[in-house]
């Protein structure tokens, strides 16, 4: 009797879909600056980074609606003073999984991947993972139909 074939796990890992490379503002970076470069390049976060190119925080759309709503915009005021500073991210080998449950257990939409060293290598949004499972979805519930269109 032949033996059952074993399932095959496809292993996805979180720099196979991550956004490189990730986009990056200096601590100086004014909020303005770094507001007008998410707009332009249609993000929703930016890292930000120290003089030797380590992640420091993360500049994300609810922060810059922080400091507008404090009045901290057209104030020359940096980035590092309203980012925030968080030890959440990712690494770039680990399971794709992993990163997005990481994400949905700490309620976060951008997820900085970072290597060894701690220098950003990439950016992992909650967009990625729905692009990702899109295709899944649509092979489980199926493709909406069109209802027969009524003649009278």
């Amino acid at each position: 009797m032949p033996k059952p074939k074993e399932a095959e796990t496809v292993s996805v890992k979180t720099k196979d879909l991550m956004q490189v490379p990730p986009v990056t503002v200096p601590e100086e970076t004014t909020i303005d600056e770094a507001a007008g470069l998410m707009w332009d390049k249609n993000i929703g976060s930016v890292i930000v980074v120290d003089k030797g190119g380590l992640m420091k925080g993360i500049l994300t759309e609810r922060d810059v609606l922080f400091s507008v709503t404090k009045s901290l915009t057209g104030r020359g005021i940096p980035v590092s003073s309203v980012m925030s500073k968080t030890s959440l991210m990712a690494n770039p080998n680990e399971s794709i999984l992993t990163s997005v449950e990481r994400m949905i257990r700490s309620g976060v939409r951008h997820l900085p991947v970072v290597d060894k060293t701690g220098k950003p290598v990439g950016m992992l949004s909650i967009r990625d993972a729905v692009d990702l499972s899109e295709p899944l979805l649509k092979l489980v519930l199926g493709s909406p139909r069109k209802k027969p269109s009524r003649t009278k």
